[in-house]
């Protein structure tokens, strides 16, 4: 149930969420400026490389870091599994991880809480609405949206080895983009690079490390001019090129915001065989558009 909150109760709910986040912790706050009080609680997970730290600022294209202070993005670089997105015109907030969420008036900017009077809207899921579409679930992908297409500033990704049973270890962080020299330097700046989220995988390249020695034996023999069948289905979130199989349709993110709720009805984006538009015909249930169900059939063996 969503509740109206403002003052201390305001800020605990957002604590709570940073605090309390074990996926994703999505930050979407045009102004960022950290008091320790706020540094302490990041701090929580600044070595977990299983939370996703998704963090979109804007404003003042011609002085970011009035936007995102200097120190404080130097700081989120430190996460092991993060992305920072630039969006100029931004001017929503909103605050969430993989279980509550606060639509609020509020950037995370330690003046704020201090001086300011804001108040927001707290939603948490639970078993009446994890299944019913509701306002969090609706800010929650509208801001994966903006995400999406906003510049990414800065990408570091965990990287894994996998054992003969494919369990992943954990090995590093890698920083995969890091465009900071553009958005922060004064003097001569870099090329505009204007890379999206979706330019970047998941986990960082690993250089397929396994913990098996291989022999002669188990290489794969080289196939020569053989042709691929096709494979490729597309998120029916996002629309990102995936692996066409109608039990996942969706990408990982997008994967990971609709379990939030995971609602197999809920109305998507796009058709997961074609990639475009389903203004809404498709689902979890319903990845395919119904004008294509029979050529898919025939492509890819679907009963």
């Amino acid at each position: 149930m969503a509740k109206f909150i403002t003052g201390s109760d305001l800020e605990k709910a957002i604590c709570d969420i940073i605090w309390d986040a074990k996926e994703t912790l999505l930050i979407v706050s045009p102004f960022i400026k950290l008091d320790e009080f706020f540094i302490t609680h990041f701090k929580h997970h600044i070595n977990n490389y299983e939370l996703h730290l998704l963090i979109v600022f804007g404003k003042n294209e011609k002085d970011v870091s009035r936007s995102l202070n200097k120190n404080d993005f130097e700081f989120f670089k430190n996460f092991q599994n993060v992305s920072i997105i630039y969006e100029p015109n931004l001017h929503a907030k909103y605050y969430g991880n993989e279980k509550s969420g606060v639509i609020t008036s509020v950037n995370l900017y330690d003046a704020s809480f201090k001086q300011n009077i804001e108040f927001g809207v707290h939603t948490e899921v639970n078993l009446l609405n994890k299944f019913t579409n509701n306002a969090d679930q609706d800010a929650w992908d509208k801001c994966k949206e903006i995400a999406d297409s906003g510049e990414v500033v800065f990408i570091k990704r965990p990287a894994f080895k996998r054992n003969l049973l494919m369990i992943k270890k954990y090995i590093k962080s890698e920083v995969l983009f890091d465009n900071t020299e553009y958005f922060y330097s004064t003097s001569s700046k870099s090329a505009k690079q204007n890379k999206k989220l979706h330019d970047f995988p998941d986990e960082a390249n690993s250089e397929n490390v396994t913990d098996i020695r291989p022999t002669r034996e188990t290489m794969p023999a080289k196939e020569v001019n053989e042709p691929q069948q096709k494979n490729t289905g597309y998120c029916i979130r996002t629309a990102i090129p995936i692996p066409f199989n109608i039990a996942r349709p969706f990408c990982i993110e997008a994967y990971n915001s609709w379990s939030r709720f995971g609602n197999r009805d809920y109305r998507e984006k796009y058709c997961h065989f074609s990639g475009e538009p389903s203004n809404g015909e498709t689902s979890f249930n319903n990845p395919i558009l119904s004008k294509y169900e029979q050529k898919a059939r025939q492509m890819f063996g679907l009963k």
